[in-house]
């Protein structure tokens, strides 16, 4: 320290001037393990000029607690690896930015902002892609989808006409008609990149339901009430069958919707799919509403038929299961297929009931059939969650060997950004 100027007059006095003097002789070049040493005599001459001036010595200190509060930071996180690959690109131009003007090492560089080289040197050869939505070049990363599988995806999820529909009857609905062959969470991932907009529905808490083993084996009714532009209030149910999720009947009338309303939404359904001659039990769920009771008890007590129907209500200490698949459909035709909007008068809500049941149940997908509309389910199909398996599998072997021989992008270095 007194070789290198940096005692102050207090601590010089306190030193022997005899002792000053042999230091002054000192040649620290002759010195046995001064090559070991040199490299911090420089730095420690370094540290000598930042001390001799306040200016250098608070930029320092500040630059100092900023990156140490920078890794602290980092060290948190337990998705930091995740982090610094989102901000690759800005954390590269930085090190190469400080490299330049301080005229360090790349190394030195990479210490300062915690990452290694040879994390700076993989992010530096990574290609962007521009016309992926991920901006993965297709040769580094061939298992991406295709571009035209992106397009089809992308025309899919922004066309009005899908708007409101759920991610899960677009996805079938792409595979079915050959649009894109991938697995549903590879088909989520891209729609909610390429613009897929989830229409705003009421949040109701979950309530505990069940599932049904076979069709016809649970059948659900409830009301709900619909308001129209012109003609006031309909009132509207639904009769659906638990295990394929299919609208069996419907019935609207802007009158009182008492039990004989709801027993002859019955009588048509149990005419309409012949449920007289089915040889298993029909149990028929609703809440306690009186609408449920009275003429509707009165016809499934005196029904002579090989089936034993039941007339259960739900939420009960008997029975605790929700009638959610029924609340569910009343939620579906308002914010899915009508989105929040009101029909004009009582003749056209008649069309639009109509028209919704047409979508629900032979355009819409459900997540637990894999790819079988409800109808399908009622004409005996079986849902496998298998169904596509081989088709995807040889799809995605294809994509591969597509994307390899892409040439049609134009390639920026991810450092460059």
């Amino acid at each position: 320290m007194y070789v290198s100027g940096m005692l102050d007059a207090n601590q010089l006095a306190q030193i022997p001037k005899t002792t000053r003097y042999n230091w002054n002789q000192f040649t620290h070049e002759n010195y046995y393990g001064n090559d070991w040493a040199i490299a911090y005599i420089d730095q420690f001459d370094a540290i000598k000029d930042v001390f001799a001036s306040k200016f250098l010595f608070k930029s320092l200190r500040f630059l100092a607690e900023t990156r140490k509060g920078y890794l602290h930071m980092l060290g948190e996180f337990a998705y930091h690896k995740k982090l610094l690959k989102l901000h690759a690109s800005n954390i590269l131009s930085s090190i190469e930015h400080l490299a330049s003007l301080s005229k360090v090492s790349v190394v030195s560089a990479c210490k300062y902002y915690g990452v290694s080289k040879d994390w700076y040197y993989t992010q530096k050869r990574k290609l962007i892609c521009e016309l992926s939505p991920f901006q993965k070049c297709y040769k580094q990363h061939p298992n991406q989808l295709t571009t035209n599988e992106v397009v089809a995806i992308e025309n899919l999820v922004t066309n009005p006409v899908h708007f409101g529909k759920t991610k899960t009857t677009l996805y079938y609905h792409a595979i079915l008609n050959d649009m894109v062959t991938c697995g549903k969470s590879t088909f989520f991932k891209y729609a909610s990149a390429l613009g897929y907009q989830k229409p705003k529905r009421f949040k109701q808490p979950i309530k505990k339901g069940f599932r049904a083993s076979k069709i016809f084996e649970w059948l659900h009714v409830d009301i709900t009430n619909v308001r129209t532009q012109d003609d006031g209030i309909q009132k509207v149910a639904f009769a659906k069958d638990n295990f394929s999720k299919a609208i069996l009947h419907y019935s609207s009338t802007g009158d009182k919707a008492g039990s004989k309303f709801i027993r002859n939404l019955f009588q048509e359904t149990f005419d309409k799919y012949e449920l007289l001659n089915n040889a298993n039990p029909i149990n028929i769920l609703s809440d306690g509403g009186s609408e449920n009771k009275g003429e509707l008890l009165t016809w499934v007590d005196n029904i002579q038929a090989p089936p034993v129907v039941s007339k259960i209500t739900a939420q009960t200490k008997d029975f605790p299961f929700s009638n959610s698949m029924s609340e569910s459909t009343h939620s579906i035709y308002k914010t899915e297929f009508m989105r929040g909007n009101l029909s004009l008068n009582t003749e056209r809500h008649l069309q639009d009931l109509k028209r919704f049941v047409q979508y629900y149940n032979y355009e819409r997908y459900p997540t637990e059939l894999y790819g079988y509309t409800t109808m399908e389910i009622i004409q005996g199909k079986v849902p496998d969650k298998n169904r596509f398996k081989e088709q995807i599998l040889l799809a995605r072997k294809s994509r591969v060997e597509v994307n390899q021989q892409f040439n049609d992008c134009s390639i920026t270095m991810s450092y460059n950004l």
